[in-house]
């Protein structure tokens, strides 16, 4: 004995206060500053008696966190002998509106980021790459979201609703009698070293499909929404950084899923029947909606493609089950076919060391926008190798080794087709990323051949990907088939039998405008002239086709924002996509800016005066969102600048880049996203 009195060192205890929420009750429980998360899940199952708590997570509602680690200690979470905390269930039933208009009850975590709930969710029907893939939140759920969205005019018109009637309710975490529940979940109520949110697992398939959307729902239903109302839709996104409890999400709440990013990592049809039909199913919507504005051309090439999947399905899309390949089942060529898809998409290059460079030369007609005067044209000889397109006054210039008239490096540029196979018309816009005019030109080709080989060139290359021969051949042959489509006039013939009149609805097949501005007659006849080149399409590849179109329109992948920037006095509407930053009219889209990722040095947010700061090449750029929680908008440019971290095997960077890019900050993590990542990541020092 050292003589030291032991009580001396003995910790104060206190009582902990914990209410069971489900069950009505209270409890009490005397602990230490320095008890762990486990000890007093162990502590408080034990008063509570007999029963399966595995399930059941310490909830702080001051602080609107879970304490989900079982060796931190009270003290670590700034627990105090005032703090009340609760009792709850960390699975609990949502209703989830997939793009196909069908609603499933799905049991997920609500004690995990919002990115790995979706996660849950995409596991449960077996869709690849979630991380492309966010949540929506009803706007009856939102105060003031009715309105702004639309809403109201739907629930006017008696044709929306938050649920059905006959969507089984249960009280607070407990499931609906027809799911699915495993008896217990985990033999232990505490894992040592593990997240205990995480570590809870659910090993049954808990989706129970429980109706189709009320006459169409809200995503799907043919009116027109104005700019302002595109972009409060956007405000409804949940935070992949939050949980969905500490969003203020409760049991059996209508959240719809859709896609959010659209930088598509690899979509092959042998693995993504689930996935690419949902994708297809987003892209008909915004099609029919106009929300994504098209020709009407386009529309008509839409339409037939549409006609095309319910022939070639026999009016039945594939259903959504959790089915994939045996694990023992393998696809000989699945290098070969996911290469070959993603260099139809876009998505990279996937041509080989081997494969040899090639460059393309030819007698191009070359000119510039111009305000006061028409546009003219003048033939120069053009060369395009790399991502380097040069053009000369003549080819014997080139021959002389003369200096060239000027070069353009196309990598970060964009090509704008602008294509009428009726008139012979084939052209080719290039805008350089720069918000200047004179960094704008056009390129018009005598032929559909000559404007292929080039479209399919300046398409890789504004991309940032080299001219290998195989990527090359790939791009001209997915060209090549949408010029086809176009071209109807040609093909002798058209589909258009009396059964398949018949069978074409035109209010099902394009948007209000044509509706309106035609008869019926006249849109199914334009429908059956495009569809005359489809008959031998699969339901699958006519999806894919759909798609690949989709991507291919000029506002495709843009998310609307109204802002204000500092100093001035309206309000703008702000297009953030995949790879870019656009200011546009807020009457007519036309692109007023552009500010590309690949040429931001930093950002900011301040999360007092609710401003974004964005360090650009071209300036800065301070706004705060009108339309938006900052968070929203914050989190879409993070995470599009994350996606484009992904490997090309799909791997995806660690979470705290994840929390880094979507926090809003360069080189450190202070204000919300350290905050985030502080509670993501307390330390286990016991």
């Amino acid at each position: 004995m050292d003589g030291t009195n032991p009580d001396a060192k003995r910790e104060l205890d206190w009582d902990l206060h914990v209410d069971l929420a489900e069950q009505g009750t209270h409890k009490v429980i005397r602990v230490t500053s320095n008890e762990t998360i486990g000890t007093v899940m162990i502590k408080l199952t034990a008063k509570l008696g007999e029963g399966d708590w595995s399930d059941y997570v310490l909830w702080w509602p001051e602080n609107k966190i879970w304490l989900t680690k079982p060796r931190q200690t009270l003290h670590g979470y700034g627990v105090m002998s005032d703090a009340r905390l609760e009792l709850r269930p960390v699975h609990r039933m949502i209703i989830v509106e997939l793009p196909n208009k069908k609603r499933y009850n799905v049991r997920v975590n609500f004690a995990v980021m919002g990115l790995y709930a979706v996660k849950e969710i995409c596991d449960e029907f077996k869709i690849r790459h979630s991380e492309e893939i966010s949540l929506m939140r009803s706007p009856m759920d939102v105060d003031g979201f009715e309105r702004l969205t639309g809403a109201g005019r739907l629930k006017r018109k008696g044709i929306f609703s938050t649920l059905y009637e006959d969507t089984p309710v249960s009280s607070m975490g407990d499931a609906p009698s027809h799911v699915k529940v495993p008896p217990k979940l985990l033999s232990t109520a505490v894992k040592d070293e593990r997240d205990m949110a995480t570590s809870i697992t659910t090993s049954v398939n808990v989706a129970t499909f429980v109706g189709d959307a009320p006459d169409g729902g809200f995503f799907a239903d043919k009116f027109i929404r104005s700019s302002s109302e595109r972009a409060y839709l956007n405000g409804l996104w949940i935070d992949s950084t939050l949980t969905l409890y500490e969003q203020g999400l409760k049991e059996h709440s209508l959240l719809f899923l859709r896609f959010k990013y659209y930088s598509f990592m690899d979509l092959d049809p042998r693995l993504d029947e689930a996935r690419i039909s949902l994708l297809y199913q987003q892209a008909k919507w915004s099609i029919l909606t106009e929300t994504v504005d098209c020709t009407e051309e386009e529309a008509y090439t839409f339409a037939a493609l549409q006609f095309q999947v319910q022939q070639a399905s026999s009016s039945k899309l594939p259903e959504l089950k959790p089915a994939t390949l045996a694990p023992g089942d393998q696809i000989s060529d699945i290098d070969q076919a996911l290469n070959t898809l993603q260099v139809e998409l876009g998505q990279k290059d996937a041509s080989t060391d081997a494969s040899p460079a090639i460059q393309l030369t030819g007698v191009i007609k070359f000119s510039r926008p111009t305000r006061l005067t028409l546009r003219t044209s003048k033939s120069y000889f053009f060369i395009l190798k790399g991502t380097l397109l040069t053009y000369y006054k003549n080819e014997e210039s080139y021959s002389h080794g003369e200096h060239p008239m000027q070069r353009f490096n196309l990598a970060g540029a964009k090509a704008v087709a602008d294509v009428d196979v009726s008139r012979s018309r084939y052209a080719l816009n290039i805008i350089m990323p720069s918000s200047d005019e004179t960094d704008e030109f056009r390129l018009t080709f005598e032929s559909a051949e000559e404007y292929s080989s080039w479209m399919a060139g300046c398409s890789m290359t504004t991309k940032g990907r080299s001219l290998a021969k195989d990527g090359y051949e790939a791009e001209l042959e997915s060209i090549t088939t949408f010029l086809a489509l176009k071209n109807t006039s040609d093909l002798g013939g058209t589909s258009g039998s009396a059964q398949s009149q018949a069978e074409i609805k035109p209010d099902d097949l394009v948007g209000p405008h044509i509706s309106k501005k035609h008869k019926p007659k006249k849109i199914i006849r334009q429908i059956l002239e495009a569809h005359a080149s489809m008959l031998n399409l699969t339901a699958m590849d006519a999806r894919l086709q759909y798609i690949r179109n989709w991507q291919g329109l000029a506002d495709f992948g843009i998310s609307y924002y109204i802002v204000r920037f500092n100093k001035q006095r309206k309000d703008e509407i702000l297009g953030v996509s995949y790879n870019r930053i656009i200011l546009m009219d807020m009457s007519t889209h036309e692109h007023k800016r552009v500010w590309r990722y690949s040429a931001m040095r930093s950002w900011h947010v301040n999360w007092e005066s609710k401003q974004m700061t964005i360090d650009h090449e071209d300036g800065k750029l301070i706004f705060t969102c009108n339309s938006a929680d900052l968070r929203i908008i914050h989190e879409e440019i993070g995470c599009n600048i994350y996606l484009s971290l992904r490997k090309e095997n799909g791997e995806l960077p660690d979470e705290e880049t994840f929390l880094r890019l979507t926090g809003g900050l360069q080189n450190n993590l202070s204000g919300f996203a350290q905050e985030t990542m502080a509670r993501r990541r307390i330390t286990s020092t016991n």
